[in-house]
């Protein structure tokens, strides 16, 4: 009987002291953004994160982690298995969740004074573009220099420069600048964009260097994450389905850069072209 009872305490015992560790892992350590930096290799976004307009937003506000997930990685570190890039998932509900930005769907249009460009994130979030299903993080990254969860610039040079075609040069140039309707002068030369010389013209007929870069991915990139597995190299719409749709890794993980050039003036001869 004696045996009996203390078995039972002893159980009682034992599952009050690990629903106390399970909770105080759970609602002190883990809950507390500056111990995520001593397990997980995470400093430089700790650091930005600190200076940062979400600085008064804990980690897992954002991400999706809890003491399962601590375990599980303790257990991968004692294996030799962990992964020491681990890479994260914000899902788009954490972001649109009530008291954060729960209407940026609504007043989707937010005026980008340091470009001069108002942008409109609805098309962006509820269609596909380019044949990809984009979420927050698409644009909003830790890549920023300094930041955490900007918009990189080079995101936006990413798409929006990278012109299948010459019938697309000018629309994806008015995409971001306004048209002009009048008349400018260079170097004492009148222009009219309404009423170019040349039929059929595209502003890069003009205007060089406007992109830097061909932001290709390197069938090398692949290895860095898998090995000896490029079969779906060549499918674009399957490889940006899984890493972009599923695995919301940025762009830049696996691109490179593309850059907005000087946009320097073409200059003429006879009414074509010659590059001054």
């Amino acid at each position: 009987m004696k045996q009996a009872k203390a078995g039972i305490i002893f159980i009682i015992v034992l599952l009050f002291l690990t629903t106390t560790i399970y909770f105080f892992f759970k609602e002190v350590m883990i809950e507390n953004p500056a111990i995520c930096k001593y397990c997980h290799f995470i400093r430089p976004y700790y650091n930005k994160w600190e200076r940062s307009t979400h600085k008064m937003v804990p980690c897992l506000k954002c991400h999706e982690y809890g003491p399962f997930n601590a375990l599980s990685g303790q257990m991968r570190f004692i294996a030799g298995t962990y992964n020491p890039r681990p890479l994260t998932n914000v899902p788009d509900t954490k972001c649109l969740q009530a008291g954060c930005h729960d209407r940026r769907l609504i007043e989707s249009k937010v005026s980008l004074s340091k470009w001069n460009i108002v942008f409109d994130h609805k098309p962006h979030f509820t269609e596909h573009r380019k044949r990809i299903n984009l979420h927050c993080r698409s644009c909003h990254s830790d890549i920023v220099q300094g930041e955490h969860m900007k918009v990189s610039i080079n995101v936006c040079f990413l798409c929006h420069l990278s012109v299948e075609s010459d019938t697309e040069d000018k629309k994806v140039c008015t995409t971001c600048h306004r048209e002009l309707k009048k008349v400018v002068f260079y170097r004492g030369e009148a222009f009219n964009h309404m009423k170019p010389p040349v039929k059929d013209y595209t502003c890069s007929r003009c205007h060089t260097s406007v992109k830097i870069g061909e932001g290709i991915v390197s069938e090398k990139k692949c290895f860095f994450c898998h090995v000896d597995r490029t079969g779906k190299y060549s499918d674009v719409e399957f490889i940006h389905g899984q890493h972009i749709g599923e695995k919301q890794i940025d762009c830049f993980f696996c691109h490179e850069f593309i850059e907005h050039g000087n946009i320097k003036i073409a200059r003429d001869i006879n009414g074509i072209i010659k590059t001054k």
